[in-house]
């Protein structure tokens, strides 16, 4: 076990102290790291359909089911671009809530381990 790792565990600093809220909040950081790609992943998002629009406003299918289609292109559109951003919206909220630092028993301290079946 590591020195982190055992201070952690024991709850107690190398003064013998008790720890209260100096631990870095690792689940803040892994929130944190994850921002850029959720950030990517919703442009790619708000983005995934503009060809098909682009083709569809183009003329490159008329007639027959093309007003219902490009009526139901529209709406998933922009239920996906919704979608992404109350995502992105949801993590930058989670981070911002998160402390920096925690207790020794916080749960962010073993957020991996919830729900897992062991």
């Amino acid at each position: 076990m590591d020195r982190l790792q055992a201070t952690i565990s024991s709850g107690k600093s190398n003064l013998g102290e008790t720890m209260t809220g100096d631990i870095p909040n690792p689940y803040k950081h892994a929130v944190s790291e994850a921002l850029p790609k959720v950030r990517q992943d919703v442009h790619g998002a708000t983005i995934a359909l503009n060809a098909a629009k682009a083709a569809f406003a183009s003329g490159a299918w008329t007639g027959g089911t093309s007003a219902a289609f490009g009526t139901d292109l529209q709406g998933r559109d922009k239920s996906v671009k919704n979608a992404a951003q109350a995502c992105l919206t949801e993590v930058e909220a989670i981070h911002r809530a998160e402390p920096d630092k925690v207790e020794p028993t916080a749960w962010q301290l073993h957020w991996r381990q919830r729900g897992r079946i062991q």
